[in-house]
């Protein structure tokens, strides 16, 4: 067991569609800022992975979700991986709506099955092995805004004991505007709503990846204090932060800082890429392309701390928390 868990795990390749430029990295160099508060993805040129004919059957998301899972297949040279594992926080919500909203105005009469079919949260992984005619280990996520952790602590724990070689993991969520005005209401910790995609393949395979994954953790009912105990100087000199400028949100990230024994550099994902259950993946990805290009780029420091940033960048450590006091903290290492 022991030689199985010293197996390392490594990005291969990643894809996102957000409100930045769809499956590219412009937002690196030229980033789309927003005045509004709510803003719905780009979408991308789908003709390259997805068939016109079937595009019809299709909800956003699902298109969304087609296109990042084969964009970063084909860069990593996989076709088949070994598991498909997903993070949602609340589905096909299109579809979802729409079903709902024929069932208020027919009753149970004349509604499409369709809609029910695709409005389930494990639509989105199952039409991705469906697609690549993938039968092996396939499960989703759906715990709010630690889905895509839990995605992904899934493959790390799967590919340390040796099960698995490679995964693809991904996180995928959509704001419909009825929903954007739903969680105004309900999140008052979300200050710029918008939708996200991402697929990564994960593998026990450094060759050509991304970077090291070397820890994923999961911390529920926690306290600033004891997440301030998880890191040091040494690992965790670099961190990248789910604030977003709102009280309710950033306070605890501020109380673990101040708990911290050393002044670690600060960094800042959701004034970019928006907010929803999985803007986590998001930055996730902004995390790894750092460590990948070993640059951090200026519109993404955060904090009178980060004033003396340079671009050496070893390590990284993204915390993510929640306001039901769940944290995550992932360890990117650069290969």
């Amino acid at each position: 067991m022991k030689k199985a868990m010293d197996k390392k795990c490594y990005i291969k390749s990643m894809a996102l569609i957000s409100c930045q430029k769809p499956l590219c990295d412009d937002w690196f160099s030229e980033p789309i800022t927003f005045d509004q508060a709510y803003v719905r993805a780009q979408e991308p040129d789908n003709k390259e992975f997805i068939l016109p004919s079937e595009t019809r059957r299709m909800s956003k998301i699902l298109k969304r979700t087609i296109c990042t899972a084969i964009s970063s297949l084909n860069q990593a040279g996989i076709h088949n991986p070994n598991a498909i594992i997903t993070g949602t926080g609340m589905g096909c919500m299109e579809n979802s709506e729409k079903f709902l909203f024929d069932m208020a105005k027919f009753g149970e009469k004349c509604l499409k099955p369709t809609l029910f079919m695709q409005s389930t949260h494990n639509t989105i992984g199952s039409l991705i092995a469906i697609v690549l005619k993938c039968h092996g280990y396939n499960n989703t996520y759906s715990h709010k805004s630690i889905s895509f952790e839990s995605a992904l602590l899934d493959a790390f724990v799967q590919m340390k004991l040796g099960y698995i070689k490679n995964a693809l993991v991904g996180s995928h969520d959509e704001i419909t505007p009825f929903t954007s005005l739903v969680l105004k209401h309900t999140h008052p910790e979300y200050k710029f709503l918008s939708e996200t995609s991402m697929s990564s393949v994960i593998s026990t395979d450094s060759e050509k990846g991304v970077c090291e994954i070397e820890s994923v953790e999961i911390l529920h009912k926690s306290t600033p204090d004891e997440i301030a105990t998880y890191l040091n100087e040494t690992k965790d000199s670099i961190l990248l932060l789910g604030v977003n400028g709102t009280a309710v949100n950033d306070n605890p990230y501020k109380s673990m800082i101040e708990k911290l024994t050393f002044t670690p550099r600060l960094l800042q994902f959701k004034h970019i890429f928006g907010e929803n259950f999985s803007c986590s993946a998001a930055g996730f990805y902004a995390a790894a392309k750092i460590l990948e290009r070993q640059i951090i780029p200026n519109f993404l420091l955060w904090g009178t701390c980060s004033s003396k940033m340079n671009n050496d960048v070893p390590k990284i450590t993204m915390v993510n928390s929640s306001v039901d006091s769940t944290w995550s903290i992932i360890k990117l290492k650069r290969i």
